[in-house]
């Protein structure tokens, strides 16, 4: 009785790593930043920059994110990339401190 349940656990646990490494190509695709608006309103700029124009506003509660994870400083301002159809090139920047990565 002993070597079937030693056989049935070592197959168990074959099960389970195929399983585990079936699914981690999904996960991969699904990578990427997620993050959710923190101040009332908050600008999506063309560009990491303040001076850069603004082409869509967000806000508190909305959620943003691109399928890469960059950042970008001008001067004392943090960016994060976010994907923006009002963008030129669909992608827009958004101040750190305008969301939290969720």
């Amino acid at each position: 009785m002993r070597p079937t349940r030693i056989a049935t656990t070592v197959l168990a646990t074959a099960v389970g790593f195929a399983g585990v490494v079936a699914t981690a190509p999904g996960a991969a695709a699904q990578s990427g930043c997620q993050y959710k608006v923190v101040w009332p309103t908050a600008g999506v700029y063309e560009d990491p920059n303040p001076n850069s124009a603004v082409v869509k506003t967000k806000y508190a509660g909305d959620i943003v994110g691109a399928s890469t994870c960059e950042g970008a400083s001008y001067n004392e301002y943090g960016y994060v990339l976010v994907t923006s159809d009002a963008a030129a090139d669909g992608r827009g920047w958004m101040r750190e401190g305008a969301v939290v990565a969720i």
